[in-house]
């Protein structure tokens, strides 16, 4: 069973036992993908960096807030979900530092002949 027909199952089970909301479950207005869309969007909007843990009573919850309320946000049906790998890369992308300016070589040269502080050590000069 996938997460739709879990949903499906838990509303028509809600709907065999209260005939008020059976009569919200049966409108036309309403569709099961639109309310699994607004489950997506409330879970989105838990979400701590691409992460969300909703217990299944909440989740339920959402299911059947969405057909008691006429007037329900589903948020946007593009909305852009955050993987924790692409949070991940975003996070390290806007961290990277910029690399320095390149020199060519031979202004490295004059800057060594100019500037005496730069030292280069012999590490074979005890050897010989």
């Amino acid at each position: 069973m996938d997460f739709k027909d879990i949903i499906k199952a838990h509303l028509d089970k809600m709907a065999e036992q209260d005939a008020a909301f059976a009569a919200r479950y049966a409108l036309e207005t309403k569709s099961l993908d639109a309310c699994i869309q607004y489950i997506k969007f409330e879970a989105q909007k838990q979400a701590k960096q691409g992460f969300a843990a909703i217990q299944d009573d909440v989740v339920y919850g959402w299911a059947v807030h969405y057909y008691q309320e006429d007037n329900i946000n589903v948020g946007n049906a593009k909305a852009k979900v955050v993987t924790p790998k692409a949070a991940q890369k975003a996070k390290a992308k806007k961290t990277k530092p910029q690399p320095k300016e390149l020199k060519p070589l031979n202004a490295l040269v004059k800057d060594k002949q100019n500037n005496n502080k730069c030292v280069q050590m012999d590490l074979f000069a005890d050897f010989f």
